[in-house]
């Protein structure tokens, strides 16, 4: 199994001498501590959130765990997306930029 390397960008999910904040997700209380408090609460929120959606979504009695894996597909999903969305949009700024480039350097050659 690959061994998990935190995005720097990401929460830190780390336990460094300082007070954890406490974050409640789906019912369930999360000692947590990173660099910027207020990003940490946005992101369990957020997971919170769509743990929620996901749960109302879902007949009967479900386990916690389905619904976590089942929310972490549905946010890696977004993920994919946004990914896939901004290499569309780089490589369409890519290949603007080059047009526009062209552009110009035809315009001061002739």
């Amino acid at each position: 199994m690959q061994k998990y390397e935190p995005d720097p960008n990401t929460v830190e999910l780390e336990f460094p001498d300082d007070k954890p904040i406490t974050v409640n997700i789906y019912g369930q209380e999360f000692p947590l501590k990173g660099k910027d408090p207020k990003f940490i609460h946005q992101v369990a929120d957020y997971v919170n959130e769509k743990m929620m959606e996901v749960g109302a979504n879902m007949s009967g009695t479900v386990a916690i765990d389905k619904i976590a894996i089942i929310t972490a597909l549905n946010i890696a999903g977004e993920l994919f997306q946004m990914k896939q969305n901004n290499q569309f949009t780089e490589e369409y700024i890519q290949n603007h930029s080059e047009a526009l480039i062209k552009l110009i350097d035809d315009h001061l050659n002739t």
